[in-house]
């Protein structure tokens, strides 16, 4: 059994467990407490993740959490164990101990939530027992009942109070008025609630408003919709400065220059590091990033390669930060402005990168975050869609990449090689060798998830990336996108 509790909010929570809280955040927070949760294991569809629900169990506590697969919000938190986790509810035991161990007694349940309208009794396929499902908004409990006893015009509080029926089995925390009525659109309708951290130190109204979609406008331009009522901002690559995204996006989870070789913890904004991953697991030395190969060479800042001229590069990369901001799904590249954008800017000669005096944003890597590839659980899962001229449709994180390759071919085909848009290079980011230009991963933590299927080499395969003019796509052998980088 847990040591600590957990308090039971009806239509909100499970102890710090929230519903619509990311699957990134959920699982960070619950890798960080091995003693205890000291065994995780996910169920995903391999074949497709991106319509196939996320299922997180938690065997040693009997707990079950399911997450949409298009946004990866947590819709259903579901205990199947009583006797594994101790639950308060209002400041009082759910479930009192007994000399024959503890149980869920309807009689119990009755006198904590009260009246309620009558359940759903499902009969029994096989057997002698049925089940009878009992909810009030927000929370609903499975009685096993004898088929015999059951009777359409019995109330159910005589029912489960009589002998017939048995201690409640499992219980059921999702947002709305009843199981029936919340059950055929629990996985689509939008979460009233933020995708706020699993634990956070800080209140909800100091946080950067939450980013629900990225909308690649073409141009260099990203514009960011976030949660009603914050307004939409815009990230104009060669434009936008560092300031103006600590405005927007508060200050970095973690910061990287290209010219180390180790991610350094940003101290200088006292914000929770719960999504840091590796940043805040007390080692005493950084482990190198997932880029740094067995050769003893870090491939990390090819991956960001930008393809300036070797003379350029030298002044550029001892500028050239990575900030990443794994709560909002989004890693950013900042360095110099280009010549080109200063000669733009101020119809003169272009300067000596090194000595513009402001750092602007180069490039965007928009996370997928999809399950089953390498950089799993890395960010939270950033949705993201892009407006192309004559498109037959709106191109989304949501579709597989074989269904929007000819919108994008067709878009370019003036301007970019067709050979070199309809090939992908071959990626195994398990070797940690990519001289291409894609997104960059952050290392592994000691704990790892335990997921169906075999090994995660042999189970992921290697990745592609498709190149087009300011876009580059990182697609898995299942066809969907985890990771686009604007640049």
């Amino acid at each position: 059994m847990a040591v600590d509790p957990m308090a039971v909010a009806p239509g909100h929570s499970l102890g710090f467990i929230t519903l619509g809280a990311s699957l990134q955040s959920v699982l960070t927070t619950i890798k960080q407490d091995k003693a205890q949760f000291p065994a995780i294991d996910l169920a995903i569809s391999s074949a497709t993740p991106l319509t196939t629900p996320v299922i997180v169990t938690l065997p040693h506590n009997g707990i079950r959490l399911r997450f949409d697969a298009t946004d990866q919000r947590l819709r259903l938190i579901e205990l199947l164990d009583f006797t594994k986790t101790r639950l308060t509810y209002k400041g009082s035991e759910l479930v009192k101990k007994q000399e024959d161990g503890s149980s869920a007694t309807f009689k119990r349940i009755y006198q904590l939530f009260g009246a309620s309208y009558p359940g759903e009794y499902l009969a029994p396929k096989t057997g002698r027992t049925g089940t009878y499902v009992l909810s009030w908004p927000g929370i609903a409990f499975n009685f096993p009942l004898q088929h015999s006893a059951w009777a359409p015009d019995k109330d159910h509080v005589s029912l489960l109070g009589s002998q017939a029926a048995s201690a409640a089995t499992q219980m059921a925390v999702f947002e709305g008025n009843s199981w029936p009525e919340t059950r055929s659109t629990l996985f689509v309708k939008t979460p009233s609630g933020p995708r706020q951290p699993a634990i956070s130190s800080q209140p909800r109204d100091v946080l950067p408003p939450e980013i629900e979609l990225a909308s690649v406008q073409g141009a260099g331009k990203v514009t960011f919709i976030r949660r009603s009522p914050a307004a939409p901002f815009d990230i104009i690559l060669n434009q936008t400065t560092a300031q103006d995204l600590i405005t927007e996006l508060g200050p970095p989870d973690a910061t990287h220059q290209r010219d180390q070789q180790v991610f350094q913890d940003d101290t200088t904004h006292p914000r929770p590091r719960t999504n840091s991953r590796s940043l805040s697991n007390g080692r005493p030395h950084p482990t190198p990033p997932s880029s740094y190969s067995s050769t003893g060479t870090d491939t990390f800042d090819t991956d960001f390669d930008s393809g300036d001229a070797e003379d350029e590069m030298a002044e550029r990369i001892g500028r050239e930060t990575f900030w990443c901001y794994f709560g909002h799904g989004v890693d950013i590249l900042l360095g110099p402005p280009s010549d080109q954008a200063s000669m733009e800017d101020t119809g003169a000669n272009p300067t000596p990168l090194s000595s513009s005096p402001h750092l602007v944003v180069l490039k965007i890597v928009l996370h997928g975050n999809i399950p089953g590839s390498y950089a799993f659980n890395r960010h939270r899962r950033l949705r993201w869609t892009i407006e192309l001229r004559d498109a037959s449709s709106v191109l989304s994180s949501e579709h597989p990449f074989d269904d929007i390759k000819p919108d994008l071919m067709q878009a370019f085909h003036n301007v970019w090689p067709e050979s070199e848009m309809g090939r992908g290079k071959v990626v195994n980011r398990t070797w940690g060798a990519d001289p291409s230009d894609s997104s960059f991963f952050l290392p592994d933590e000691e704990q790892d998830l335990v997921e169906t299927g075999s090994s995660s080499e042999q189970w992921l395969g290697n990745t592609k990336l498709y190149s087009f003019p300011g876009l580059t796509f990182e697609v898995l052998t299942n066809g969907a996108i985890s990771a686009l980088t604007v640049s």
